[in-house]
């Protein structure tokens, strides 16, 4: 029978903080919903993303993940699975118990992704691996990339070109903050050139930062997917380490990584996600994407009610 009333969370990931991080919408029990009912929930959250939990189809797997925006269903989602994990951890689903450490095998569009909770100051701390992206020439016209970011081609990096990765982010290192925080995107023409290379999303980045404890800042933006700009991205940040060693930017002799990177502060929502990396023999053997979250707003959708007049 369908159900008539959900219950939803909204979750501030990658953040301790209130009303900073990137607003995540949780459904813990989703079994029961239709994909369009997920759609629907999706635009009436508006958040860039809204994570479902679902029972796992393998019995060798813990539960199953869906992603959707305000628009569409997306194969992976970094904050919303911070999100979604401290949600259950809060309400002690799957045999969470606070301190008590604990892997999940994730079911999900891209495949079964491995889930670690941790605890720290009683609070879950959650990490997820990734798989190490390739990453390739941008294929376009610069000047016309740099155009529909509203960046010149002077403000980008001397050291490294943008590039692209098979899932369709693109990189666009620049040189300086400054950069950073006077860009000006025509959401038009980056839809234009999503159609054109098959690209999702864009991801301008810096490593000059200013700060010590800050590896790199970026800002994010996904027109295609409803998400003028995404406030805190684990699954850009996440491949921008293995950006970083591809381009020989790291210590080749060392194997193990932690970065900390910021993101969402020019639209004041700030947050900082963690990054760790392990390198064999040359390669990306281990991404991984951690943070927190905090629970901001807890409520009921209603799906349908059959007295409403109709239109």
């Amino acid at each position: 029978m369908p159900v008539s009333t959900v219950r939803f969370q909204q979750i501030d990931a990658f953040t301790r903080k209130p009303f900073t991080g990137n607003p995540a919408g949780v459904v813990v029990e989703a079994d029961q919903l239709r994909s369009s009912d997920m759609q629907n929930i999706a635009r009436e959250v508006n958040a860039s993303e809204t994570a479902f939990v679902l029972t796992a189809e393998s019995e060798n797997n813990d539960l199953k993940l869906r992603w959707f925006t305000p628009t569409q269903e997306v194969d992976l989602c970094g904050h919303a699975t911070i999100a979604a994990f401290h949600v259950l951890a809060l309400e002690g689903r799957y045999g969470l118990q606070i301190n008590e450490p604990q892997t999940f095998l994730v079911e999900t569009r891209v495949g079964v992704l491995t889930v670690d909770v941790e605890w720290f100051d009683m609070r879950p701390y959650i990490k997820f691996s990734i798989p190490a992206p390739q990453f390739f020439p941008y294929p376009g016209d610069i000047r016309y990339l740099c155009g529909a970011l509203g960046l010149s081609e002077i403000e980008l990096s001397q050291k490294i070109k943008p590039q692209i990765t098979g899932t369709g982010f693109c990189y666009v290192p620049v040189g300086s903050l400054e950069s950073l925080e006077t860009l000006e995107p025509n959401q038009h023409l980056l839809r234009k050139l999503n159609e054109r290379h098959d690209l999702n999303g864009f991801a301008v980045v810096s490593t000059d930062t200013g700060d010590k404890e800050e590896d790199w800042i970026m800002r994010f933006f996904a027109p295609s997917l409803g998400i003028l700009e995404d406030p805190v991205t684990g699954t850009a940040n996440g491949p921008m380490a293995a950006f970083l060693w591809n381009n020989g930017f790291l210590d080749p002799k060392m194997k193990h990584f932690s970065f900390r990177a910021s993101q969402g502060s020019y639209i004041n929502r700030p947050g900082i996600v963690h990054v760790n990396m392990v390198i064999k023999e040359g390669e990306v053997t281990m991404l991984q994407v951690a943070g927190e979250a905090v629970s901001v707003i807890e409520g009921n959708i209603r799906l349908s009610d059959q007295s409403a007049d109709s239109f």
